[in-house]
């Protein structure tokens, strides 16, 4: 899902929401899966913010040294296959996770245990390398109540989004300056005529007054 929202200064932020196959999925179904990501995000103007949100269904883990471009040093776990394919995407497209860039508890950054494992995941939010300055922390909400087994997420921006554009209605103005002209009064005289000749006739409307030529002060 693509939502794009206008933004301070003539710039868009576009958001993107994205749900992964999941580690056991054969590789033809990942890879249609990324070929579409990828897709989605070439067709993002590279002017416009980008974030991505969703359940890649991946550990990437925490070796900054090696992807020190795409992730901060507070990652958690070790990373597997599907971490190779979300960190290799970050790296083509210039995204950074941004739940690894602030040192917190494990209980205000991972989102899912795995039941078997009980190795704890994350739900990452991807923005641009560029634009890291923008986040001010993303974090776990942990009492939130979101209608599924997931600590819901929260990225907060420093963005300022545009305000709406309320559109007025032109004034029309009636051109009065040819009545000083009286050789266009005939003209204006004639125009008048056929144009009231035009308006239907309402005395045979059911409509009744109580007003009288007396009461009303119409003489």
């Amino acid at each position: 899902m693509t939502l794009r929202i206008p933004l301070a200064k003539h710039r868009y932020a576009t958001f993107i929401s994205t749900y992964a196959p999941t580690l056991p999925s054969d590789d033809e179904t990942k890879d249609h899966y990324y070929a579409m990501l990828r897709s989605t995000l070439t067709q993002v103007p590279r002017k416009d913010k980008l974030i991505v949100l969703g359940d890649f269904n991946a550990r990437i883990g925490f070796d900054s040294t090696i992807w020190g471009n795409v992730m901060g040093k507070h990652g958690v776990g070790n990373i597997n296959s599907n971490g190779h394919r979300l960190l290799g995407l970050c790296s083509e497209f210039g995204l950074f996770v941004t739940n690894t860039l602030f040192q917190l508890k494990h209980k205000h950054k991972t989102t899912w245990m795995h039941p078997r494992s009980k190795c704890w995941h994350l739900l990452d939010v991807l923005v641009r390398a560029v634009d890291l300055q923008d986040i001010q922390i993303t974090r776990v909400m942990r009492g939130a109540e979101c209608w599924t087994d997931h600590r819901l997420v929260r990225t907060s921006l420093r963005i300022r989004i545009r305000p709406p554009v309320r559109k007025q209605k032109p004034q029309r103005r009636l051109n009065v300056s040819g009545l000083g002209r009286r050789a266009d009064l005939p003209s204006l005289r004639a125009a008048i005529s056929s144009n009231l000749a035009q308006v239907p006739d309402c005395s045979s409307l059911p409509f009744q007054s109580s007003l009288t030529p007396q009461n009303s002060g119409i003489h």
